[in-house]
């Protein structure tokens, strides 16, 4: 559900969204997807309307201690750490996965395995997305005993801004433009 206004700042979710599940699931749908706005770290109404989560977060969450006050790394299955091109997101990638290894008791399990994925959204055929989408898969899957194909290739690469431009030559056109000036 999309476009459910709140009416209040302080609130992620309509009071209306249990109304709005409730009529989707009148007509025989087998998926519902719900959308928050995410209002911040203690954000987890989300919980009680669904049966699974996916939680998006981006690298800029600030220091490593504030992980302990994101709510939805308690709750959620799967987490996307979104924008990962940006500055230090491999440290946060690290730190988020440790977080939620120490937060599910995941002693046992490598960090690398857990179910946080840096993504670019914004990048076609991304390898964080598309490790994330068959994640989500594999959830749904495992919470609905449902069978979701998908033949889409996944690569063990990370997540990697491509530029049309390469940031160090933004200027290029620039420099031509004012070395002509300047001749001229």
């Amino acid at each position: 559900m999309r476009s459910l206004a709140t009416r209040q700042s302080n609130l992620a979710l309509s009071r209306y969204v249990q109304d709005a599940v409730d009529v989707v699931r009148a007509a025989n749908y087998d998926l519902i997807i719900l959308e928050t706005s995410g209002i911040g770290q203690s954000d987890t109404e989300i919980i009680e309307h669904s049966d699974a989560s996916l939680y998006v977060m981006t690298p800029e969450y600030g220091a490593a201690t504030q992980l302990e006050k994101i709510d939805m790394l308690d709750f959620a299955d799967v987490i996307a750490l979104n924008k990962f091109d940006k500055r230090g997101a491999l440290d946060a990638l690290r730190d988020v996965r440790k977080q939620y290894q120490r937060n599910h008791g995941l002693w046992d399990t490598p960090t690398d395995q857990m179910p946080v994925f840096g993504t670019i959204a914004s990048q076609f055929n991304d390898p964080g997305m598309n490790r994330l989408y068959r994640a989500v898969l594999k959830m749904l899957e495992t919470k609905t005993g449902a069978t979701f194909a998908s033949h889409l290739e996944t690569s063990a690469e990370d997540s990697e801004k491509i530029y049309i431009i390469p940031p160090h030559r933004t200027r290029y056109l620039s420099e031509i433009a004012e070395t002509n000036r300047a001749y001229d």
